[in-house]
């Protein structure tokens, strides 16, 4: 049993980087189960810190599980929006209360340079820097 209590760090190394990949998409489905494999992670972590008698690990491990829950709670609001614009609901209706947008700015939509969802590069006169 000691054996694969300490061949845990494997498994949750890769469960650590398969869910920082997933967090760092631009699906919201995958950044949300980024999320959830993140807690995973920890628990995985939680288990071999506790066989290895690392108490600093096992501390670091329930504080991002408090932060990971934390940001689940804050993004709860930016995927209702996003599902929002996705599905045409307005922003007004019913339900739609305490939901905002991905990223809270002044800078209004009409303001940004390029249209949701475009790639294209800024033209030659905007500089090196841009």
């Amino acid at each position: 049993m000691d054996w694969l209590l300490e061949a845990a760090q494997w498994p949750a190394m890769v469960v650590t980087v398969l869910a920082t990949w997933l967090v760092g998409s631009r699906s919201i489905a995958r950044r949300r189960a980024g999320f959830w494999v993140f807690l995973a992670s920890n628990l995985l972590w939680i288990a071999w810190g506790w066989h290895g008698d690392a108490h600093a690990l096992i501390v670091l491990q329930f504080a991002l599980i408090v932060m990971n829950l934390r940001g689940l709670r804050e993004a709860r609001g930016a995927w209702q929006a996003a599902s929002r614009r996705t599905f045409g609901v307005p922003h007004d209706s019913p339900g739609s209360a305490g939901a905002g947008p991905l990223f809270s700015s002044n800078v209004d939509e009409r303001d940004m340079r390029h249209g949701r969802g475009e790639r294209r590069q800024p033209p030659a006169s905007a500089g090196p820097d841009r």
